[in-house]
């Protein structure tokens, strides 16, 4: 058996393991032979639906709740013939039924860490470990912070106190912002959540304040928007 990421990494998981014969292996190890293989995607959250679905609805339904479950293909075709783009927030509204429904301009998005928040090891692939204090100038992994009027989260630290501030998709907010120039929001927790507000296409009927309507309309005009900022620590 070969462990396509290092065993000290990735461990015995079934999908970090590869059968290989003894003379490739040992090829593998004195690095003559390199691998073109990817690690397994899984089946996890297939397997999540698959087992939990049913129970879900059953228990809705004896709350005395109207509830149906739905399939992507379904979701897929009803987005389609309602001409919306392929997001979440799109999925969502046709599935609970949306046509031309008027739609709020805020959208809620999450994304689930591991509840160790301190990483073990230096980079994706390193061996060397990581001995860096869990909080930083009073700010730990995945804390919310405002930045200069942004909304992001610490995704990295530096002993310095520099900061890698990014939204939950992973866009850059500033690769190097300063401790001092962060103000706290909420503590990390396991489930994070950011409030976003978008811009959705001209055939959607959205309620939005007047102060953020007029400064999307600017926006669209000069084509700057905040959430598109790579990199840059200018906004």
């Amino acid at each position: 058996m070969h462990h396509i990421v290092s065993r000290q990494i990735g461990g015995y998981r079934p999908d970090n393991l590869i059968t290989l014969c003894s003379t490739c292996h040992n090829k593998v190890s004195v690095g003559d032979l390199k691998l073109k293989v990817k690690p397994s995607r899984g089946f996890k959250a297939e397997t999540f639906m698959s087992t939990v679905r049913w129970m879900l609805v059953d228990r809705i339904r004896k709350l005395g709740n109207t509830v149906s479950h739905t399939y992507g293909y379904i979701t897929k075709s009803k987005r389609i013939n309602a001409g919306l783009s392929k997001s979440y927030i799109n999925d969502a509204f046709v599935i609970a039924g949306g046509i031309s429904q008027v739609r709020s301009a805020v959208q809620y998005v999450s994304k689930q860490v591991r509840k160790c928040n301190r990483k073990l090891f230096k980079g994706g692939r390193s061996h060397i470990r990581n001995t860096a204090d869990r909080f930083i100038q009073g700010f730990q992994r995945f804390d919310k912070v405002i930045w200069k009027g942004i909304e992001c989260f610490v995704f990295g630290r530096r002993t310095t106190g520099y900061f890698d501030l990014r939204r939950l998709d992973g866009t850059n907010i500033c690769a190097s912002a300063k401790a001092s120039d962060c103000s706290l929001m909420e503590r990390a927790q396991t489930l994070l959540i950011e409030k976003r507000r978008f811009l959705p296409a001209l055939k959607c009927r959205v309620s939005t304040p007047g102060r953020f309507h007029e400064n999307t309309i600017k926006r669209a005009r000069t084509g700057c928007y905040p959430q598109e900022n790579k990199g840059n620590c200018s906004y």
